[in-house]
């Protein structure tokens, strides 16, 4: 039955050849371990807490078109992050920002835009096949009948424990603050509408034969709130080409050379007590 529905789902999508343009409206919502903040003064974790919850809950923009689409963050005043490209301390708790995210369909490729303190980096590379199984569940998002689809990955989740204490020398400090590597198995789910035939959704998903409404695991999740298809507003879908071109692979190992060589320098600032986060890839 499952393989049934997949079946009709994909030949109805791939007969549909209408052009058309439309915007998906996200918002996303996401949850990280607090443990680190449990040796905080109250009124510092409830503080840290407010700061933390702009960067939890962000909205994004999704253009696209029956060949592409672009997702990119709805930009606003955000108190929780650091500017200048300097050490940013959230980010080592909340993860990585997404950037600018230009998908070209048909090609299966994509660019992301990236800026890396202060340098602006152009990520090309393909978009790698998901192993999506169709569960044969439905329900409604708004007015459009969506149906449920799961894959499972592996993701590694970094316990990174940053210790101030002046007088301790470098090697203490990195005995004193590991980085423990640990991978777990999560289950994405993701809810998709072939009433909106273009095969993609927000971030780097897509894959399944329709507009990708609702993603998440038990840690986040990404709902779409408003789609606009055909909107009076001339959409550009255009891919970004001003940065530095690298692929996936380089780009991972600059941003962990930089990691490292901000974590020995916050190490020597110095002062305070020691924190612990939990950070997921």
């Amino acid at each position: 039955m499952k393989k049934l529905i997949l079946l009709i789902l994909f030949l109805s999508f791939e007969g549909y050849s209408q052009e058309f343009l439309g915007k998906a409206y996200y918002m996303s919502k996401s949850t990280v371990n607090m443990d680190w903040m449990k040796n905080m003064p109250p009124e510092r974790q409830k503080a840290m807490k407010l700061r933390m919850k702009s960067a939890l809950e962000k909205n994004y923009i999704l253009d696209f078109d029956s060949k592409s689409s672009y997702f990119k963050e709805e930009v606003t005043l955000d108190a929780g992050r650091s500017g200048g490209g300097g050490f940013n301390w959230m980010q080592f708790v909340t993860g990585p920002e997404q950037g600018d995210i230009f998908k070209n369909i048909q090609e299966k490729t994509y660019t992301n835009k990236r800026e890396l303190f202060g340098k602006v980096f152009l990520i090309k590379d393909s978009i790698a096949p998901t192993k999506w199984v169709m569960t044969g569940e439905t329900k409604k998002i708004g007015k459009y009948n969506a149906y449920k689809a799961t894959y499972t990955k592996e993701v590694e989740e970094r316990v990174m424990s940053f210790s101030r204490n002046r007088g301790q020398n470098s090697n203490e400090n990195e005995e004193n603050n590991p980085v423990l590597p640990k991978t777990k198995l999560v289950t994405m789910t993701a809810w998709f509408t072939p009433e909106i035939p273009v095969s993609t959704g927000p971030a780097m998903y897509g894959g399944l034969p329709g507009l990708i409404l609702e993603i998440g695991d038990d840690n986040r999740v990404m709902i779409c709130t408003k789609v606009v298809l055909n909107p009076e507003e001339k959409i550009k879908l255009k891919e970004p080409n001003k940065g530095k071109v690298v692929s996936n692979s380089e780009f991972v190992t600059i941003q962990q050379d930089k990691a490292k060589e901000m974590r020995e320098r916050y190490q020597r600032g110095g002062g305070g007590r020691s924190s612990r986060a939990i950070i997921r890839n």
